[in-house]
């Protein structure tokens, strides 16, 4: 049996083009899909680091690890309930310096882009009526949203490497007391 999938658009977007305007919404979705994941991503990036830099300023025992481990578990947890989104959470590694000013930066214009793609855009669309033509909506979806969208994502799986390499670090700490 199929069912019929329902899509809310507004319709007053790509008035002559109902694809383009699936369109234009599926591509933000997208973006707004892979931005929450760099966010993410970027929390757990920065409770391995924040607790590898303290792990190394120490000793090394295996009780210490486990505690650091537990602080920055309750610290993941503080960074959702202090509203550590994805602009606070470039601020915050970025003072660990662990990325080039030009990685910061594209944290920055992925975090630009997502307000205003969530805050403006439809909003700015309200007074120009730009997006009532499917050209433009097309032209916008091609130029701007798509490559932003390829941007997070590929900044995401930079990041995901990251992470995974700070674990591995972080798990050779936590076995490395009980070896010798």
């Amino acid at each position: 049996m199929s069912k019929k999938l329902t899509i809310l658009t507004d319709l007053n977007i790509s008035k002559d083009d109902e694809q383009v305007r699936v369109g234009l919404y599926a591509n933000i979705g997208y973006f707004i899909q892979m931005s929450q994941m760099l966010e993410y991503n970027l929390r757990i990036l920065l409770c391995y680091a924040k607790s590898l830099e303290e792990i190394e300023s120490g000793e090394i025992t295996t009780s210490r690890v486990s505690e650091i481990h537990n602080k920055y578990d309750d610290y993941y947890l503080s960074t959702y309930k202090d509203r550590f989104a994805l602009g606070r959470l470039k601020d915050e590694v970025a003072k660990l310096n662990l990325f080039e000013p030009d990685v910061i930066a594209i944290f920055k214009e992925i975090n630009d882009y997502r307000t205003q793609v969530v805050h403006k855009i439809f909003q700015n669309n309200n007074n120009s009526k730009v997006f009532e033509q499917s050209d433009n909506v097309l032209e916008y979806i091609m130029n701007r949203l798509i490559p932003m969208a390829e941007n997070a994502t590929t900044t995401n799986e930079f990041v995901v490497k990251c992470i995974e390499a700070h674990r591995e670090d972080f798990r050779e700490y936590k076995t490395l007391d009980s070896r010798t």
